[in-house]
């Protein structure tokens, strides 16, 4: 029998339509998120039952904080699947279960010395002697690994098909990439500054080894969740991903913070601000990456994509003739009497500015134009990582000993400008060649996928961790003596880890092309050694040199697994 439809009080005959139910959640995806449920309890109340023998408590009352971030991820993975977004719900849980894996080991500091692990949030510590892990811990570790089963569980057990096109998933990929760079460089740095002897606070670098390879895997996780999620041709899958991703990060960067916030002896420190600022990115790119692509033509006209390379060849040409000729010049007019802090650092700008004239002169060949666009919008980063050093110093002359800028100086400068819109340019052009090609299967290539992962880790040392030592000598870094040469180290860093996330989604050739551009960023990198050492007495080479020269193995190796990769180029 027929159901008699509702007629509205305004007395129109029109029946009125019946909402249709949203369908219910799969087995699978129901389990996980109770498991994620459970998880979150544990991680956010764990802490109350006791950490440590004998016991120490928390710096001040987190649990209700910690216990709001953990069920960040589930809370919004029940709204969406109440509301039949299956593969969105399944997705919020694929972020947390990534990084737990970093966080697990990061908890792990508290069973092997308590004392160092520097969470205010969780413990704190008032006395030297020995601690033992209590319940508490070990319920903080159930937590971690039941947030790992339940991402495993809702991806295996959910299914999310296509229905996105690749030209819209590779700007939106772009933009997480450069989100994604901010939270790398954030779990990196040290949490907060203090001024408590027991509650000391170092950079990822500096501290126990445990806090080095959770801080470790959790920069290369963000990248890898968020890329892996944008890189989904299903809105849905990709919304939920970021979300999630943005949930489990933010569960890294606000205790740190509130920490520095109510806590008289610990300040604010650089770290967890990026960290913030990635996930307020994360959550807002989830917008547009929900949102299928439109099938209709569009109406911009973008110029041809051989103008477009050849424009980009002009400009790095120029980039890399003004980073020769400001190698060339004098960068500074020092006083009399005073020696020139540049010349050394001028080096550097040899091998950058060379490899852009090579790519610029490359690109002019038709034949090998659209191989070696990949590699510009990686290979331009060469140029303010060398010109940064140079800067630097020059700065640094000026304001100490009222010097002058010279004319390579200058040249450095705008060789900076150039670099950065040839590789704008080039990126423009990409998008317009991306246009002619179906990229409607986007998957990640596991035999690109898990080199380049390794390239990434080693990109990060090497750019992390000086490449010369001496005594009495402190090189700047991204996470110790950050000043203007940081900045050229960031965005070298910047570059290498795009590439080799975004390598293992793109055709054969893209993806060599990319992965040889890292290469030669790190190459510059390498040469720093062999190009500045002799400045410092008793010089020798760093753990940073090897990490670069493992690197360049690693990537031109991964390009040559991509040239041969049976996927259609």
């Amino acid at each position: 029998m027929t159901a008699r439809p509702d007629i509205p009080s305004g007395g129109s005959s029109a029946p009125a339509t019946n909402p249709r139910p949203a369908p219910a959640p799969p087995t699978q995806l129901r389990v996980a998120i109770a498991v994620s449920i459970v998880g979150a309890l544990l991680v956010g109340l764990g802490p109350l039952l006791g950490l440590v023998v004998p016991s120490a408590s928390a710096a001040f009352p987190a649990w209700p904080l910690l216990l709001v971030l953990a069920l960040l991820a589930p809370a919004a993975a029940i709204v969406f699947a109440r509301l039949g977004r299956h593969a969105t719900a399944a997705a919020l849980l694929v972020g947390p279960a990534v990084l737990a894996l970093g966080r697990l080991v990061l908890d792990l500091q508290l069973v092997v010395d308590a004392g160092l692990a520097t969470r205010p949030e969780l413990l704190r510590v008032a006395s030297l002697e020995p601690f033992a892990p209590s319940i508490g811990v070990w319920l903080l570790m159930a937590g971690h690994v039941a947030v790992i089963v339940a991402g495993v569980i809702a991806v295996r057990g959910t299914e999310h098909g296509d229905a996105g096109t690749g030209s819209h998933r590779q700007g939106l990929l772009t933009l997480v990439l450069c989100a994604s760079v901010l939270a790398v460089v954030g779990v990196l740095m040290a949490p907060f500054g203090s001024d408590d002897p027991y509650l000391l606070s170092h950079p990822a670098l500096d501290g126990p080894l445990l806090v080095l390879i959770g801080s470790v895997l959790l920069a290369i996780g963000v990248p890898s969740a968020a890329g892996f999620v944008a890189g989904s041709t299903d809105p849905d899958f990709a919304r939920g991903g970021l979300l999630g991703v943005a949930a489990a990060l933010a569960g890294v960067a606000v205790p740190p913070l509130v920490s520095a916030a109510v806590l008289d002896d610990i300040r604010f420190a650089w770290g967890p601000v990026l960290g913030l600022v990635a996930v307020v990115a994360l959550a807002v790119l989830a917008v547009p990456a929900g949102r299928a692509e439109s099938t209709e033509p569009e109406e911009l006209r973008l110029p041809a994509l051989t103008r477009l390379i050849t424009l980009s060849a002009v400009l790095a040409l120029a980039a890399g003739a003004l980073a020769v000729l400001a190698a060339a010049m004098p960068q500074v007019e020092m006083p009399f009497g005073l020696r020139d802090p540049s010349p050394y650092p001028a080096r550097m700008l040899w091998p950058a500015g060379i490899f852009l004239v090579v790519l610029g002169a490359g690109l002019l060949v038709p034949r090998a134009a659209l191989w070696l666009r990949p590699m510009l919008a990686v290979v331009w980063a060469v140029i303010p990582f060398a010109a940064a050093g140079v800067l630097d110093a020059v700065f640094t002359a000026v304001q100490a000993a009222d010097a002058h800028a010279g004319f390579g100086a200058w040249a450095a400068g705008i060789a900076v400008l150039f670099a950065g819109f040839a590789a704008a340019t080039a990126a423009i052009a990409g998008a317009v060649e991306r246009d002619d090609v179906d990229l409607t299967e986007i998957a990640m290539h596991r035999l690109v996928l898990f080199p380049s992962l390794v390239a990434l880790l080693l990109g990060a040392g090497a750019f992390s961790v000086p490449v010369v030592t001496a005594p009495d000598y402190t090189a700047p870094g991204v996470f110790t003596a950050f000043g203007t040469t940081s900045w050229g180290l960031v965005i070298a860093l910047v570059a290498v880890v795009g590439a080799a996330v975004v390598a293992p989604m793109c055709r054969p050739a893209r993806a060599a092309a990319l992965l040889c551009g890292a290469a030669l960023v790190v190459a510059v990198r390498v040469l720093e050694f062999p190009l500045t050492a002799e400045r410092l007495p008793d010089s020798t080479p760093g753990l940073g040199l090897w990490f670069g020269v493992a690197c360049v193995v690693v990537l031109l190796g991964t390009a040559l697994a991509a040239v041969r990769s049976p996927r259609t180029a």
